[in-house]
């Protein structure tokens, strides 16, 4: 898992494909959200716009991809993302490989408050719960990239 800003996206340039993908949305204008499934790099790197209103931990629940890294940037508002190992967790949706999603509970190791201008990296091994609230409900828009393992 990486927790960082895109101001910091200098530290990334020896890794060429999460730099590539902080070059892109650094690119954006303040407050755009690209069109859905816009590709970075063809069968590589895709990414979606994502508007909600944040809510309690407690209606959040661990996600967790095996065919793709999730990076999420954020445009407006402020995120709290928890993380947790992949394998510390109750699978409670069994992964679907179609979707390529399996859901989770259990006891997080980390949370992180993401603003405007912030970006989460979480791999394979990454079990994310999003969309929590800080102190209260708030509207979040984010661009969610999926960067192919592959």
């Amino acid at each position: 898992m990486i927790f960082d800003s895109i101001r910091n996206k200098e530290n990334y340039r020896e890794y060429e494909t999460l730099y590539t993908v902080l070059c892109y949305l650094e690119g954006l204008h303040q407050g755009e959200l690209p069109q859905p499934n816009t590709v970075i790099a063809e069968n590589k790197i895709f990414c979606n716009p994502v508007s909600f209103t944040s809510k309690p931990e407690e209606a959040c629940i661990y996600e967790a991809h095996k065919k793709y890294i999730d990076l999420h940037y954020i445009v407006s508002g402020k995120e709290r993302i928890a993380t947790a190992d992949v394998r510390s967790l109750d699978e409670t949706v069994p992964y679907d490989a179609d979707k390529d999603i399996g859901f989770y509970k259990g006891r997080a190791s980390g949370h992180s408050l993401l603003k405007p201008g912030d970006f989460m990296v979480c791999y394979p091994s990454d079990a994310h719960m999003v969309a929590m609230m800080e102190d209260k409900p708030e509207k979040i828009e984010k661009v969610v990239v999926k960067i192919s393992v592959q």
